[in-house]
């Protein structure tokens, strides 16, 4: 078995990205407060908002995503409970699209404002969650070394996927959601085979069942799952039995910052 090597990199928030937070935090708390006494409605607007902010945390994409949902949606309300639960339990993994929360009050003009925000964020440059990853991604290709990142959106890993793109030009960078199907995703894995440099942008459908010890050696943890055995199941792709290289890396991403 290869050494593993663990290390956690922060990044820090800072003008509009904090203002954001600090927003949908502000926001959250408030649709809580209004549910006043009614113990289901304060359920409801519990797991809702969690749901949000968990979006919120992974990316602006998937903060657009969460955030245009609440809008279309129908009232909290009449949401099932156990909808909101499944966010959760781990049933996530295999989904075809990504599962947000369901509606707030429509007609809220914070709701609006913070949809106004986080699209304004999906085309800024200083992401600062993001170019951290950029920066690291970099020195581990300069090391040799051929990484999988993990998030928990689909919206997150097209939104990453498509700005390393841009900026690792002479890396092969492929996408495996849920939106696949299992052989499509094995399909998908085995074509970066014949690469040099390869990145694997990747959501948990990936975490458990396709063994990647022979293409990829790194895993990056860009979204921190509530679930802490899910970081070894990610990290057991590629350490494992028949992984060619001696040492493998474990990158966990976080920022101190965020009360998310």
């Amino acid at each position: 078995f290869p050494q593993r090597e663990t290390a956690e990199i922060t990044y820090r928030l800072t003008g509009q990205w904090d203002r954001f937070f600090q927003d949908v935090l502000d926001y959250c708390r408030d649709v809580t407060q209004r549910a006043g006494d009614d113990a289901r409605r304060q359920r409801l607007s519990f797991w809702g908002t969690l749901a949000l902010m968990r979006c919120v945390a992974s990316s602006p994409a998937a903060a657009v995503q969460a955030l245009q949902t609440r809008l279309l949606a129908e009232q909290v309300d009449n949401a099932p409970e156990e909808v909101l639960q499944t966010l959760f339990d781990g049933s996530e993994d295999n989904l075809a699209e990504d599962d947000v929360a369901p509606a707030a009050d429509t007609g809220d003009p914070a709701l609006h404002a913070l949809l106004a925000q986080a699209r304004e964020l999906v085309g800024e440059e200083g992401d600062p969650k993001l170019r951290l990853l950029r920066e690291h991604l970099k020195q581990l290709i300069a090391d040799g070394f051929n990484p999988v990142v993990f998030c928990r959106y689909i919206a997150t890993a097209h939104y990453l996927a498509e700005s390393l793109r841009g900026k690792f030009k002479k890396a092969t960078i492929k996408a495996v959601t849920g939106e696949l199907t299992p052989g499509e995703r094995e399909a998908a894995v085995a074509e970066l085979a014949d690469t040099e440099q390869r990145i694997l942008v990747a959501t948990d459908c990936l975490s458990e069942g396709i063994n990647l010890q022979q293409l990829f050696d790194t895993v990056a943890h860009y979204d921190l799952s509530w679930n802490p055995t899910r970081h070894q199941q990610r990290e057991g792709r590629v350490d494992r039995f028949g992984q060619p290289a001696e040492l493998v890396r474990s990158i966990m991403m976080f920022s101190p910052d965020s009360a998310i």
